[in-house]
């Protein structure tokens, strides 16, 4: 018969749970940036810009307007395009993160709006809904993190989030938000690296979300352009996201000390469909 030890025991039980255990990934660190730089640059668009998708509103018009909503899911002007997500990969100290709020309304009213209160791990994403729009077409959220829908309309909105990875989408939540009212839903996935947000009261609610791991993100402007600051020195990846193009684009980047890397440009095509 074989006798086992309390020590060997031990040892064996350890093994097993560190077996079992994920290993997560080291946290994004807050810490002072001293002699921190800036990179900037525009993003642009080549190829003939789809039109805006139209559609009927079928539900409250006397809060979504009793006209056809327009959607843009490329908005381009004079080849520079809006609404890209830029960011920096594997950054894992430096500034905190902003507190991240998507206003909702038309185009001239939607905005992000980015204010000091973060810290060391994203506090998630504020929605809110107004007049049938969630806000600007695309935003950002991280892995094990709330989006906060808080609804200025009187109307119910279905909140409908998918991950989605290729042209694989899973259903992450499928829940009512009461007019005027709130809904926080965790986002967990696998895999996945965007967020698709629909409403399913709503056909022309759309927007996307790329997920973040540290602070150092921007979205591109009406003229296409972006700017990131307080980067600690060094060498990193810069990737630029929109989600109506299949491929990411990325560049490789250093960042001196106070020093300012410009005139980056992202150049995304819209590849045009052949009709037979």
């Amino acid at each position: 018969m074989v006798r086992w030890s309390k020590s060997v025991g031990f040892i064996l039980a350890f093994y097993v749970v560190a077996m079992i255990t994920p290993i997560s990934a080291s946290a994004y660190e807050v810490v002072a940036v001293e002699n921190g730089g800036t990179v900037t640059g525009t993003v642009l668009v080549k190829g003939p810009v789809p039109e805006l998708r139209r559609f009927k509103v079928e539900k409250t018009p006397e809060v979504c307007g009793e006209d056809d909503r327009l959607l843009a899911e490329i908005r381009a002007r004079d080849g520079k395009l809006a609404d890209v997500v830029v960011l920096i990969k594997q950054l894992d100290a430096g500034k905190p993160y902003p507190l991240e709020e998507v206003q909702g309304g038309p185009p001239e009213e939607a905005f992000h709006l980015q204010v000091e209160g973060g810290g060391s791990e994203y506090p998630g994403t504020t929605i809110k809904p107004k007049k049938c729009i969630f806000g600007p077409y695309t935003g950002v959220i991280a892995q094990e993190k709330m989006l906060r829908f808080r609804n200025q309309d009187p109307v119910k909105h279905s909140p409908h989030t998918y991950s989605s990875k290729g042209r694989v989408k899973k259903t992450l939540h499928n829940e009512d938000l009461p007019g005027d009212g709130s809904l926080d839903l965790m986002v967990k996935m696998e895999k996945a690296k965007v967020v698709k947000l629909e409403c399913d009261q709503h056909e022309h609610m759309q927007n996307w979300f790329r997920t973040v791991d540290n602070p150092y993100y921007a979205f591109s402007g009406e003229d296409g352009t972006f700017s990131i600051d307080q980067i600690p020195p060094g060498t990193y990846t810069l990737i630029a996201w929109h989600p109506k193009f299949k491929r990411e684009q990325k560049q490789e980047i250093t960042v001196a000390a106070n020093g300012t890397v410009s005139n980056i440009d992202f150049t995304f095509k819209v590849r045009v469909r052949k009709t037979e």
